[in-house]
């Protein structure tokens, strides 16, 4: 008698579980298709067509040889070629040997804007290379300026 309530007792148990998993994993099921959605739904928002498209004229500046102790700085300009605004979110500098001004409007399409960045050689000897990331809002990859520098010995 024993045995064979333990036997019903497992079968029940049993089926209590596996009537769970087979509920919880439609509902998994349901959630994914859901979440799935969405993202399609941001990818055609987030459409590189559609937003502001940042073309710079260039993304180095080479200083030749320079004194340590200077003060030099780049305008790196770009032009909007998409179709809407461009908005930088940041910029981040490589060290604190570079600072970065940058256009905060945003930059309709067909208009202009800049970054500059001024880099100190202050205890810098030797070739430099500093590099600036720009974050453009909407974009998911930053835009790299650089800096070239040959610092001479005092």
């Amino acid at each position: 008698m024993i045995t064979r309530f333990s036997l019903v007792n497992k079968v029940t148990v049993l089926l209590i579980v596996g009537t769970f998993s087979f509920t919880m994993s439609c509902c998994t099921t349901h959630q994914k298709n859901r979440n799935d959605k969405k993202v399609v739904d941001q990818g055609i928002a987030g459409n590189d067509s559609i937003v502001g498209e940042p073309v710079f004229s260039v993304t180095e500046h080479d200083f030749g040889t320079i004194q340590p102790g200077q003060e030099v700085g780049a305008r790196f300009g770009f032009e909007n070629k998409g179709a809407s605004s461009l908005i930088i979110e940041r910029v981040v500098t490589g060290c604190g040997c570079t600072v970065a001004k940058y256009t905060e409007k945003p930059v309709k399409p067909g208009e202009s804007g800049f970054v500059e960045v001024i880099f100190d050689t202050r205890g810098k000897r030797g070739a430099q290379f500093q590099q600036v990331s720009v974050y453009f809002q909407g974009t998911k990859k930053p835009v790299r300026l650089s800096l070239v520098a040959q610092v001479t010995k005092k």
